[in-house]
C-alpha cells in the first residue's frame, strides 16, 4: 500500500520546517527518504500546491527541479489547481484507489479521500513518526520471521485466538471503525496488525475491503494478521483471498495463517488447494496447517 503525502499540509505541522522556507519541500523530502529507509521501504507520492515561478522554472529547467527520488514520487498540482484537487483526481484514476492513504490534516480533503475510496492517515500522527534517525543502524527495516521461532508454535492460539484479542482490546478506549482501517494503512507494522485483529473481531462487513488491500502489504506480519482475522470474519467472501496467499505468498507464516483460517471458515470448494499445499508445500508447518484445516472442514461436513 502506498502512502500519499499533502506535501504542503505536513510541512505545516512539523515544528522544525516552515512553509516560508525556501527549501521546504527539499526539507520535508529529506525527513520521508530517512523515514521511507527505516519504514520498509513503502512507496510514497508527495503532492505539493504550485506556484506561477514554480511553474515557469519546472517549465524551463525540468531535469533540475524534479525533486523525485526511488520510491519517492513528487507531483505539483497544475497552474490553476490546487494539490487537493490534484490528489483527488489521482485517486479516482486509480482501479484500485483503497491501495492508497492520504496524509493530512485538512478535514475537507479527508472527506474527499474517503469519497473517492481510498483512507487517511492523519498528518499529526505521521509527523511524529518523522522524527530524524531514531533506529541504530543495524536495525533492519523489516525483522525476519523464524518459522522456528517458539512465538510462533502455535500461530492461531498464540497470536490472535478471538478470545485473547478481545481481551487484549477489553478496558482499552474502543476508536471508530475509521479510525481502526485508518490505522491498518499506517507505516508501523506493530500498530497495522493490532489494526487488523481489532478489524477481525469488530470490524464485520466493512473490514473485508481494508483486510483485503492488507494481503499486499510489505510487512509478512501484518499479511499474516490480515489472513487471521480474515478468519475471525467468518466471511466466506473471503475465500478466493486465503486460498491465493495459500498458493502464493513467499512467506511460511503468512501461508501457515492462510491455512489455519480456511480450516476455520472453509468448506468443499476450497478442499484442492488445501490438499495441494498438504502434499507440496516446502515448510512442514504449512502442510501441517493445511492437513489440520482439511480435516476441521471434514469434521463439519460429517465425513
Amino acid at each position: 500500500m502506498s502512502l500519499i503525502i499533502d506535501g504542503h499540509n505536513l510541512i505545516g505541522i512539523l515544528p522544525d520546517i516552515q512553509l516560508d522556507q525556501p527549501d521546504d519541500e527539499r526539507r520535508l523530502l529529506e525527513r520521508l527518504r530517512a523515514y521511507r529507509a527505516w519504514s520498509g521501504g513503502r512507496s510514497l507520492i508527495v503532492f505539493f500546491d504550485s506556484s506561477p515561478s514554480r511553474a515557469l522554472e519546472r517549465a524551463a529547467y525540468p531535469q533540475t527541479t524534479d525533486l523525485s527520488s526511488p520510491g519517492i514520487q513528487v507531483r505539483f498540482a497544475d497552474p490553476g489547481q490546487t494539490a487537493d484537487d490534484a490528489i483527488v483526481e489521482y485517486l479516482r484514476g486509480r482501479a484500485q484507489p483503497g491501495q492508497y492513504a492520504v496524509v493530512t490534516n485538512d478535514q475537507g480533503l479527508s472527506w474527499r479521500v474517503r469519497d473517492a475510496g481510498a483512507s487517511v492517515l492523519s498528518g499529526s500522527e505521521f509527523a511524529a513518526r518523522l522524527r530524524p534517525a531514531q533506529r541504530p543502524a543495524s536495525a533492519s527495516a523489516e525483522p525476519a520471521h523464524d518459522p522456528h521461532d517458539p512465538a510462533f508454535a502455535d500461530l492461531y492460539a498464540g497470536f490472535i485466538a478471538s478470545e485473547k484479542v478481545r481481551a487484549r482490546f477489553r478496558g482499552e478506549k474502543q476508536a471508530d471503525l475509521a479510525t481502526w482501517i485508518e490505522r491498518l494503512y499506517e507505516g508501523d507494522p506493530q500498530l497495522a496488525e493490532r489494526a487488523a485483529r481489532w478489524l477481525g473481531n469488530f470490524g464485520g462487513k466493512a473490514a473485508l475491503e481494508p483486510l483485503h488491500d492488507a494481503l499486499t502489504h510489505d510487512d509478512s506480519g501484518v499479511r499474516a494478521a490480515a489472513l487471521l482475522a480474515l478468519g475471525d470474519l467468518g466471511d466466506p467472501a473471503a475465500l478466493p483471498d486465503l486460498c491465493d496467499c495459500l498458493a502464493r505468498d513467499g512467506n511460511s507464516m503468512v501461508r501457515e495463517a492462510a491455512a489455519q483460517s480456511l480450516g476455520r471458515i472453509g468448506d468443499r470448494t476450497i478442499e484442492a488447494a488445501l490438499t495441494a499445499a498438504a502434499g507440496s508445500d516446502h515448510k512442514g508447518k504449512v502442510r501441517k496447517a493445511a492437513r489440520e484445516a482439511l480435516e476441521q472442514i471434514r469434521a463439519r461436513k460429517g465425513r
